[in-house]
Protein backbone atom coordinates (compact mmCIF):
# COMPACT_ATOMS: atom_id res chain seq x y z
CA UNK A 1 0.00 0.00 0.00
CA UNK A 2 2.66 2.37 0.74
CA UNK A 3 4.34 2.13 -2.66
CA UNK A 4 1.00 2.95 -4.18
CA UNK A 5 0.68 6.07 -2.46
CA UNK A 6 4.89 7.05 -3.48
CA UNK A 7 4.41 6.03 -6.86
CA UNK A 8 1.07 8.25 -6.70
CA UNK A 9 2.82 11.29 -4.99
CA UNK A 10 5.52 10.96 -7.64
CA UNK A 11 3.42 11.49 -10.66
CA UNK A 12 1.62 13.93 -9.19
CA UNK A 13 5.37 15.75 -8.63
CA UNK A 14 6.01 15.09 -12.11
CA UNK A 15 2.74 16.06 -13.49
CA UNK A 16 2.55 19.52 -11.49
CA UNK A 17 6.66 20.32 -12.51
CA UNK A 18 5.82 19.59 -16.30
CA UNK A 19 2.38 21.72 -15.90
CA UNK A 20 4.48 24.66 -14.98
CA UNK A 21 6.89 24.62 -17.33
CA UNK A 22 4.70 24.13 -20.26
CA UNK A 23 3.05 26.99 -19.07
CA UNK A 24 6.34 28.79 -19.72
CA UNK A 25 6.46 29.15 -15.58
CA UNK A 26 10.16 29.21 -14.04
CA UNK A 27 11.05 25.31 -12.75
CA UNK A 28 13.00 25.65 -9.55
CA UNK A 29 16.53 24.11 -9.03
CA UNK A 30 15.00 21.72 -6.93
CA UNK A 31 13.37 20.45 -10.24
CA UNK A 32 16.75 19.13 -10.87
CA UNK A 33 16.55 16.47 -7.73
CA UNK A 34 13.01 15.91 -8.87
CA UNK A 35 11.84 12.30 -10.06
CA UNK A 36 10.91 13.42 -13.21
CA UNK A 37 13.92 15.09 -13.84
CA UNK A 38 16.01 12.20 -13.23
CA UNK A 39 14.05 10.07 -15.21
CA UNK A 40 13.76 12.59 -18.32
CA UNK A 41 17.98 12.47 -17.21
CA UNK A 42 17.88 8.97 -17.68
CA UNK A 43 16.04 8.89 -21.40
CA UNK A 44 19.15 11.23 -22.73
CA UNK A 45 21.65 9.80 -25.04
CA UNK A 46 24.44 12.24 -23.94
CA UNK A 47 27.13 12.88 -26.24
CA UNK A 48 30.73 14.69 -24.60
CA UNK A 49 32.76 16.41 -27.20
CA UNK A 50 36.08 16.55 -25.44
CA UNK A 51 37.84 18.61 -28.27
CA UNK A 52 34.95 21.42 -27.71
CA UNK A 53 34.27 21.13 -24.18
CA UNK A 54 30.05 20.64 -25.61
CA UNK A 55 28.49 18.26 -23.77
CA UNK A 56 25.36 17.22 -25.89
CA UNK A 57 21.98 15.49 -25.14
CA UNK A 58 19.86 14.02 -27.13
CA UNK A 59 16.51 11.90 -26.25
CA UNK A 60 17.50 8.07 -27.19
CA UNK A 61 14.36 8.07 -29.06
CA UNK A 62 15.80 10.30 -31.55
CA UNK A 63 17.64 9.07 -34.63
CA UNK A 64 21.76 9.41 -34.33
CA UNK A 65 22.32 9.86 -37.67
CA UNK A 66 20.76 12.38 -40.50
CA UNK A 67 19.35 9.19 -42.48
CA UNK A 68 15.65 8.91 -41.03
CA UNK A 69 12.85 11.45 -40.24
CA UNK A 70 12.84 13.67 -37.37
CA UNK A 71 11.53 16.19 -35.39
CA UNK A 72 13.09 16.71 -32.49
CA UNK A 73 15.17 19.19 -29.75
CA UNK A 74 18.48 18.94 -28.35
CA UNK A 75 20.97 21.09 -26.32
CA UNK A 76 24.59 21.21 -25.51
CA UNK A 77 26.35 22.88 -22.21
CA UNK A 78 29.23 24.19 -21.62
CA UNK A 79 31.07 25.31 -19.04
CA UNK A 80 30.80 28.72 -17.86
CA UNK A 81 28.11 29.15 -20.71
CA UNK A 82 24.45 28.90 -21.20
CA UNK A 83 22.86 26.35 -22.45
CA UNK A 84 21.90 26.07 -26.27
CA UNK A 85 18.47 24.31 -27.21
CA UNK A 86 18.61 22.85 -30.95
CA UNK A 87 15.18 21.82 -33.07
CA UNK A 88 15.72 19.66 -36.08
CA UNK A 89 13.75 18.76 -38.73
CA UNK A 90 14.84 15.78 -40.88
CA UNK A 91 13.55 14.20 -44.48
CA UNK A 92 14.72 11.34 -45.86
CA UNK A 93 13.10 9.85 -48.67
CA UNK A 94 13.26 8.56 -51.90
CA UNK A 95 12.40 11.92 -53.50
CA UNK A 96 13.72 15.55 -53.42
CA UNK A 97 11.34 17.47 -51.51
CA UNK A 98 13.16 21.21 -51.91
CA UNK A 99 12.23 22.07 -48.23
CA UNK A 100 11.29 25.31 -48.15
CA UNK A 101 8.63 26.01 -45.11
CA UNK A 102 7.32 23.53 -42.48
CA UNK A 103 3.41 23.95 -41.54
CA UNK A 104 2.05 22.91 -38.63
CA UNK A 105 -2.11 22.44 -37.82
CA UNK A 106 -1.77 21.56 -33.91
CA UNK A 107 -5.15 20.96 -32.75
CA UNK A 108 -6.94 22.85 -35.92
CA UNK A 109 -4.56 25.68 -35.65
CA UNK A 110 -1.62 26.37 -38.30
CA UNK A 111 1.90 27.99 -37.72
CA UNK A 112 5.10 27.93 -39.65
CA UNK A 113 8.53 27.96 -39.57
CA UNK A 114 10.20 29.40 -42.64
CA UNK A 115 14.05 29.32 -43.30
CA UNK A 116 15.82 31.46 -44.10
CA UNK A 117 17.61 30.52 -47.89
CA UNK A 118 19.99 28.50 -47.09
CA UNK A 119 19.45 27.34 -43.70
CA UNK A 120 18.19 23.48 -44.91
CA UNK A 121 21.20 21.20 -45.78
CA UNK A 122 21.03 18.82 -48.44
CA UNK A 123 22.97 15.59 -49.05
CA UNK A 124 21.29 11.77 -51.06
CA UNK A 125 23.15 8.93 -52.13
CA UNK A 126 20.69 6.60 -53.03
CA UNK A 127 17.94 8.50 -51.15
CA UNK A 128 17.75 12.18 -49.65
CA UNK A 129 18.67 13.95 -46.75
CA UNK A 130 17.10 17.56 -45.90
CA UNK A 131 17.44 18.83 -42.67
CA UNK A 132 17.21 22.06 -40.80
CA UNK A 133 19.19 22.18 -37.47
CA UNK A 134 18.26 26.28 -35.77
CA UNK A 135 18.61 27.37 -32.53
CA UNK A 136 14.74 28.21 -31.85
CA UNK A 137 13.76 31.21 -30.88
CA UNK A 138 10.58 31.99 -28.80
CA UNK A 139 7.58 31.72 -30.89
CA UNK A 140 8.86 28.52 -31.89
CA UNK A 141 9.94 27.45 -28.18
CA UNK A 142 5.97 28.12 -28.05
CA UNK A 143 4.68 26.04 -30.85
CA UNK A 144 6.82 23.37 -29.65
CA UNK A 145 4.77 23.44 -26.50
CA UNK A 146 1.54 23.80 -27.91
CA UNK A 147 2.53 20.26 -30.12
CA UNK A 148 3.32 18.77 -26.76
CA UNK A 149 0.43 19.23 -25.02
CA UNK A 150 -1.78 18.62 -28.30
CA UNK A 151 -4.26 16.05 -29.31
CA UNK A 152 -3.20 16.05 -33.09
CA UNK A 153 -0.05 17.52 -34.72
CA UNK A 154 0.29 17.41 -38.30
CA UNK A 155 3.90 18.86 -39.95
CA UNK A 156 4.00 19.52 -43.64
CA UNK A 157 7.12 19.90 -44.83
CA UNK A 158 6.48 22.09 -48.11
CA UNK A 159 8.78 22.19 -50.66
CA UNK A 160 9.34 24.14 -54.07
CA UNK A 161 7.76 21.23 -55.99
CA UNK A 162 6.25 18.63 -53.76
CA UNK A 163 5.24 18.59 -49.92
CA UNK A 164 5.08 15.69 -47.24
CA UNK A 165 2.52 15.39 -44.46
CA UNK A 166 3.74 13.61 -41.76
CA UNK A 167 1.82 13.03 -38.02
CA UNK A 168 3.71 14.08 -34.88
CA UNK A 169 3.80 11.16 -32.86
CA UNK A 170 3.33 10.80 -29.10
CA UNK A 171 6.39 8.99 -29.06
CA UNK A 172 8.09 12.56 -30.63
CA UNK A 173 6.00 14.85 -28.01
CA UNK A 174 7.81 12.93 -24.70
CA UNK A 175 10.60 13.08 -26.33
CA UNK A 176 10.47 16.86 -26.83
CA UNK A 177 9.01 17.12 -23.15
CA UNK A 178 11.60 15.27 -21.89
CA UNK A 179 14.45 17.19 -23.51
CA UNK A 180 12.47 20.80 -22.14
CA UNK A 181 12.34 19.12 -18.19
CA UNK A 182 16.23 18.15 -18.07
CA UNK A 183 17.09 21.64 -20.45
CA UNK A 184 15.34 23.61 -18.08
CA UNK A 185 16.75 21.36 -15.15
CA UNK A 186 20.12 22.37 -16.50
CA UNK A 187 19.56 26.58 -16.34
CA UNK A 188 17.95 26.58 -20.08
CA UNK A 189 15.72 29.60 -20.68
Amino acid sequence: MRQVNKSARLRVSATLIVALFLMGMPVSSSAVKSPEYKAALSQMRVVKDTFKGITWYHDKSTPKYRNANAFELYFGTQKGANTTLRLVIQYYGEDWLFIEKYLFNVDGYTYEIDPSYGDIEKDSDSKVWEWFDTKPNKGEVDLIKRIIKSKKAVMRIEGSQYYKDVTITSTQKKALGRVLIVYAGLGGK
